[in-house]
């Protein structure tokens, strides 16, 4: 099948190689299908509204007018980079090429816009990248990471509030980040200021998800920590694994201004959107410049991977979500015990503590 290929050189040859075997790009005007590169708004006042052929856009530039006036033409779907072969085959050649926007090309504009969105959301806080950065430097002594946490007497407020929590197990009433530091350890503390500093993320109405932020957030906070029991056994990398646990559903964060009415699952918010939480996450990320791993162990949190890394966030978020099952979390337990070799008993004194923690927490909400 011939495709024109209306665009730059550099992408020209990335569409050829992405439907190698499939079809062929090519320079003639009677093509079977029209692929156009839109890397600025103004190309689109040079475009018909409809196309003789199938035709989709392929999106370098991602703003929002672009995206608004997406909805005026008649195309059968939009590309965005990364291209991904098995995706652009898929939407070109699978024998159901549409024409309107009543069609695919709805989700994909919409798609786009969500992904745009997920582009713009704002860095992580500037004091959350500094304990990073901290802590990844050997000369880091314990006075320079408590002086950049007591620059924010809130985020101080509230670790101190988590310290003290039946989790830790103090004894004595922790009153200073000081104290907290030297009795809980440093990784501890730094681990503690990351998931208070992601709180403000979820400030906005999850009605739609039939939740609401601080309960996500806390989800996300009893994940990490037991994404961090198990890294331990398995020889994972613990903060790394925290992170991931931590931001496993940061794209709920983004597709909830897109839902138009309520999603349960993820099919559900993939019939109304064409893309998940999972997908979005990844992208949030990926803009965060967090490891491939992590990114990666979001995307896919909602399936068992072959890995290690994903495997433990896989199941610490399933444990979590059974938390009020008896029998469906001892079952998780035991599944996750087999699929990383793990000594059931093992495993069970590394999780137990948060998971006592957390039916704590909840029977007293």
């Amino acid at each position: 099948m011939r495709v024109l290929f209306i665009g730059s050189q550099e992408s020209r040859n990335l569409f050829q190689s992405a439907i190698a075997g499939h079809g062929e790009i090519t320079s003639e005007k009677n093509a079977d299908l029209c692929v156009i590169e839109i890397a600025e708004a103004s190309t689109l006042f040079r475009l018909p509204k409809k196309f003789s052929v199938p035709t989709f856009f392929y999106i370098t530039k991602k703003d929002r007018q672009l995206l608004d006036a997406l909805t005026d033409f008649k195309i059968s779907g939009i590309f965005f980079p990364p291209l991904k072969p098995e995706e652009v085959v898929k939407k070109m050649f699978s024998g159901k090429v549409q024409t309107s926007t009543a069609n695919g090309s709805e989700f994909d504009t919409l798609k786009a816009k969500i992904i745009a969105k997920a582009e713009n959301i704002p860095p992580l806080p500037a004091l959350a990248r500094e304990l990073v950065r901290l802590t990844r430097n050997d000369k880091t002594k314990i006075k320079d990471f408590v002086d950049q946490i007591k620059k924010d007497q809130g985020l101080s407020s509230r670790i101190i509030k988590l310290v003290n929590s039946p989790f830790y197990g103090v004894r004595q009433e922790i009153s200073s980040i000081d104290r907290a530091t030297v009795l809980l350890g440093l990784n501890t503390v730094k681990n503690l200021a990351l998931a208070v500093s992601t709180e403000s993320f979820y400030n906005k109405n999850f009605s739609l998800l039939k939740t609401t932020g601080q309960k996500i957030w806390q989800h996300g906070f009893a994940v990490a920590r037991l994404c961090e029991a198990i890294a331990k056994l398995v020889g994972e990398d613990e903060d790394a694994l925290y992170l991931a646990g931590l931001m496993h559903d940061m794209g709920k964060t983004v597709i909830v201004d897109f839902l138009v009415k309520e999603a349960v699952t993820i099919e559900d918010e993939r019939n109304q959107l064409g893309t998940d939480h999972c997908a979005v996450g990844e992208l949030v990320l990926t803009k965060w410049a967090v490891v491939k791993s992590i990114a990666e162990s979001v995307r896919y949190h909602h399936q068992l991977g072959k890995d290690t890394f994903s495997r433990v966030l896989y199941f610490a978020n399933q444990m979590h979500k059974n938390i009020d099952d008896t029998e469906a979390l001892e079952d998780t337990i035991s599944d996750c015990a087999l699929a990383l070799g793990l000594p059931l008993e093992k495993l069970h004194e590394a999780v137990d503590p948060v998971l006592d923690s957390e039916k704590a927490d909840n029977d007293i909400s």
